[in-house]
């Protein structure tokens, strides 16, 4: 056999090209593809590419290590899920709870690694954590297809439509001592401004009941709108 040094360079890489190695069941050489070793590389969380989660998507009712699923199990299009479960173990073996945990609040994309005409993004409105999986509570926005059990998907942060959440309120006619419910919707404890119909700023005691909502009281009767962001 030729020293390696001595074969020529093949300056034209394909995916079906060949290297040589050792299969780690035994002593074996083996020829190894180079778009079976991307393929590998793709699924097995080995590579950390912006942040995303590669995991399979499995028909079943609880997710193990490296997969997910819907609550109820079974498959389905993408506009019409509501919740996923992800297992803290990603395909490495390395538990990431945290890492998942982290995308609550944010808009998300998932795309099939070998068909990334199968796409959809999703806003997670909430994460409930269990002992070994987290359940993604999730809004549908826009995408294309269905899930396909047994794929892998990369699931990243999509900055499309993320934007800082407001409310602006209509006209208000305020009442002096009355405490006047606000609902914002904006899933947080927003700062409050509100602004008369003469174009003043005006402060009153905001008592928050949640973070969807929250009272405003003033000592004085006038009418204006409230800002909350």
């Amino acid at each position: 056999m030729a020293r390696i040094s001595r074969y020529d360079f093949d300056n034209t890489v394909s995916k079906n090209d060949k290297i040589i190695g050792t299969d780690s069941g035994g002593s074996a050489t083996r020829n190894f593809k180079l778009e079976d070793i991307a393929g590998f590389l793709n699924t097995s969380s080995l590579i950390n590419v912006n942040g995303q989660l590669v995991y399979k998507f499995k028909n079943a009712t609880q997710p193990i290590s490296g997969t997910f699923n819907l609550p109820s199990g079974g498959i389905g299009t993408f506009n019409s899920q509501t919740a996923f479960e992800f297992s803290h173990v990603n395909s490495n073996d390395q538990n990431i709870k945290e890492y998942i945990n982290y995308f609550d609040g944010l808009f998300v994309m998932f795309t099939q690694t070998d068909n990334q005409n199968n796409f959809a993004q999703y806003s997670i409105t909430s994460i409930t954590e269990s002992t070994n999986y987290s359940t993604l509570n999730v809004s549908f926005r826009e995408g294309n297809g269905s899930f396909i059990a047994d794929k892998y998907y990369a699931m990243s942060f999509s900055p499309k439509g993320q934007t800082d959440k407001n409310y602006v309120s209509p006209n208000i006619n305020f009442s002096a001592g009355v405490a006047e419910p606000i609902t914002h919707n904006l899933n947080k404890f927003p700062s409050v401004t509100v602004v008369d119909s003469g174009g003043s700023h005006i402060v009153g005691d905001v008592q928050h009941i949640n973070e969807n909502s929250f009272t405003i009281t003033f000592t004085a009767s006038f009418q204006a709108k409230v800002y909350a962001n």
